[in-house]
């Protein structure tokens, strides 16, 4: 029988896991990177397509380190894994501060970052709340995943305003020190490692092994779907500083825009959590990935500034409803047996698609002479998303 002081712990530890995903690794490196890249080309005088596709880099080393985190994970728990990746990271961002004198060694101390942050991702902060919550686990992975939208909707413009005082390069160190102080303590005294750890088997619950889930279309379908939604998305969202700024915008409204994408992510992230415990989820997520398609038609069809604006909130709205259904989909379908390392799998997926998506457009967009093409490509590749997890009837048929 639950009690208050068993609900009481689970409410601090839910705030927790939310503390720790409003400073993690994605939130600093790639969505605040966005606010970082005019100011570095226009002190260095570097390539701007260069800097701006250091997110590649940043993407690949996460992604591949989540399965691994996850492995580490399942194996030693939440708490410790996350305590000693709070300390690394913070030692990550301040060498990016400290080395970064030219394009090389900038390049090679972002890389490094990300690497010694790769654990401070929703990979043990989900387990965490998948793990102690069961009855209402969409509710609870929406509320903790909606600091993912306050950190998209502060931290870029908190960024903008350090530069602009004493430059990226300290922005960067202050960046460490800051995350730091907030995951340490939440590791330490916040976090617990859910029941499903304190067995004495450690067998972590009913459910398929990897192996059993990688033989399944509903593994692959999902990873894909996974993919490309926040390929899409990501692309759209962590470019419209940029291209705002190509727009005429000054700095700081340029900044303004990842706020927007912010508190759209919030929005969902509260509001899909407590719809993917009412109705079925793969219908719903398969909506929700619409919502790139219509960010970038939108960015496609329009010259001004405020259009721009209109669709951070489409693209806000797709990665906030990606957070909560990958957690939600992958325990249903999978069950907790080796959540971890499939939870791994697929953030390696989204991680993945969050660089890649900015660095390619980035890239097609050839220093904003060619949009049009750019968001062209970008809104065909998020139709695929949805139509993915539509495609097997094991995962459409999953229920509340």
């Amino acid at each position: 029988m639950d009690t208050t002081a068993g609900r009481t712990r689970r409410i601090a530890i839910l705030l927790g896991a939310g503390a720790g995903m409003y400073f993690s690794i994605g939130i600093v490196l790639i969505y605040g990177f966005s606010v970082f890249i005019v100011p570095i080309t226009e002190d260095t005088g570097w390539d701007r397509t260069v800097v701006a596709a250091v997110v590649a880099p940043i993407a690949v080393v996460n992604g591949l380190m989540s399965p691994v985190v996850g492995a580490l994970t399942d194996r030693f728990g939440p708490r410790r894994v996350l305590a000693v990746s709070s300390m690394s990271m913070a030692i990550g961002l301040i060498g990016v501060g400290i080395a970064s004198q030219n394009l090389t060694t900038f390049i090679v101390a972002v890389a490094v970052a990300s690497l010694m942050g790769a654990a401070q991702t929703g990979v043990p902060y989900t387990y965490v709340v998948v793990g102690w919550f069961s009855a209402r686990r969409g509710l609870a992975l929406g509320v903790m995943l909606s600091f993912v939208g306050l950190g998209i909707a502060t931290l870029p413009p908190f960024f903008a305003l350090l530069i602009s005082e004493w430059g990226w390069r300290f922005a960067f160190m202050a960046a460490g020190l800051i995350s730091m102080a907030v995951t340490l303590p939440v590791a330490l005294f916040a976090i617990r490692d859910p029941p499903v750890l304190q067995r004495p088997d450690r067998t972590g619950g009913e459910g398929h092994t990897v192996r059993r889930a990688v033989e399944t279309a509903s593994f692959w379908l999902m990873l894909g779907a996974f993919f490309l939604n926040y390929f899409a998305a990501a692309a759209g969202s962590i470019s419209l500083p940029v291209v705002l700024a190509d727009r005429g915008a000054d700095p700081a409204m340029a900044a303004l825009v990842m706020s927007l994408v912010g508190l759209s992510f919030i929005v969902m992230r509260l509001g899909f959590g407590a719809l993917l415990d009412r109705f079925p989820p793969v219908p719903l997520t398969s909506l929700a990935f619409l919502s790139p398609v219509v960010g970038h038609f939108i960015l496609l069809n329009s010259e001004g500034l405020i259009p721009v604006y209109v669709s951070a909130v489409f693209f806000g709205l797709a990665t906030g409803a990606e957070g909560d259904a990958i957690g939600y989909l992958l325990s249903k379908r999978f069950g907790m047996r080796s959540f971890g390392k499939l939870f791994g799998i697929n953030y390696m997926a989204l991680t993945m698609g969050a660089g890649l998506g900015p660095a390619s457009l980035h890239i097609m967009a050839a220093e904003g002479t060619r949009y049009v093409e750019a968001f062209s490509i970008f809104a065909g590749i998020a139709v695929i998303a949805p139509i993915l997890l539509m495609l097997d009837r094991r995962t459409r048929a999953l229920t509340r």
